[in-house]
């Protein structure tokens, strides 16, 4: 008896090409090293698409340069379907936004092929602070004389310029204090030497939280892995949202009839019961928007970041 998911298999094998059907594998590069959320993310949807697709899903990680390499590669490769990158903000839009070099273009030298998934950060105030929610700290960083120091992952990340969206959004009085990571900064806002900061809901999700108060999150409506937490919006930040997204990119050039079997395969696999019981646990939602809403995020989100860095003057090495 001929199922649905055997006749996606198949024709997503003859449509990618006779490569697969010798049983040639598809690399997913993920463009960072393994054990961290992404490369958890990466293995999984690996797993799960791989049968869908009638192929071997073999993750590659290609850490280095905050992930440039990784997408380098992908950039580079032979645009027939057998080489995916699993793409974040990182190689793609924050990355031109900072002004780091690129040795491709991120919108013009890559096929958006699917939205995977979205994670919002989470707004922290250090425990001595005595803010109760997201309005009473903007009260305090408005009315502060001094900059309350705000930590973040590091200069031109996600978490950075997030945090200064807010500042000029809401009119905040804080100060940017980089850090290598979030474990050291989260030390520092036990201890009340940092105020504030934005950080992923999964690195939350893992730590103490007796070390912090979380006052918000950044998505649209509360956020399944915390629903006791309000979003920023609930807190008085009209229409304030960030997502620290996941999705699925192609060498520029694939052929669209590709572009969609690989978007099946993979769509198929974030509604599969395998998939979405992790993702609770990782702290993401899953998206599956096609790649046309993809690309169109992606230029939206590369004019917000722009924007918002512009004014920072930021200088990376």
């Amino acid at each position: 008896m001929t199922t649905r998911r055997g006749v996606l298999a198949a024709g997503a094998a003859m449509a990618i090409g006779p490569a697969l059907a010798q049983g040639a594998a598809v690399r997913l590069v993920v463009p960072f090293a393994p054990g961290g959320s992404q490369d958890v993310l990466g293995r999984l949807l690996a797993q799960a698409a791989g049968p869908l697709l009638g192929a071997n899903v073999v993750v590659e990680n290609r850490a280095g340069a905050g992930g440039v390499l990784g997408a380098e590669a992908v950039a580079r490769a032979a645009p027939d379907g057998t080489t995916l990158l699993l793409a974040t903000a990182g190689q793609l839009t924050i990355a031109k936004a900072v002004g780091r070099r690129l040795p491709y273009d991120p919108i013009a030298d890559f096929t958006p092929v699917l939205w995977l998934s979205d994670s919002p950060v989470a707004l922290l105030a250090a425990p001595n602070l005595g803010v109760a929610d997201t309005a009473a700290l903007i009260r305090m960083a408005r009315e502060a004389r001094d900059a309350l120091p705000y930590a973040s992952t590091g200069i031109g990340t996600n978490t950075h310029l997030i945090m200064e969206d807010l500042k000029a959004r809401a009119r905040l009085n804080v100060e940017h204090v980089p850090y290598r990571g979030a474990a050291a900064a989260f030390n520092d806002l036990a201890a009340g030497r940092i105020a504030t900061m934005f950080v992923s809901v999964p690195s939350v999700l893992s730590a103490n939280g007796a070390q912090f108060k979380v006052l918000g999150v950044t998505s649209r409506a509360r956020f399944p892995a915390t629903p006791e937490v309000p979003t920023l919006i609930e807190g008085g930040v009209p229409d304030f949202e960030a997502s620290i997204w996941t999705g699925l990119s192609a060498p520029a050039g694939t052929p669209p009839a590709v572009v969609a079997r690989v978007a099946a395969a993979f769509s198929e696999a974030l509604r599969s019961d395998l998939v979405r019981s992790r993702f609770n646990t990782l702290g993401v939602t899953p998206n599956g928007a096609d790649g046309v809403a993809f690309g169109a995020m992606l230029r939206e989100d590369l004019e917000r970041w722009t924007r918002v860095a512009a004014p920072l003057n930021i200088q990376l090495e």
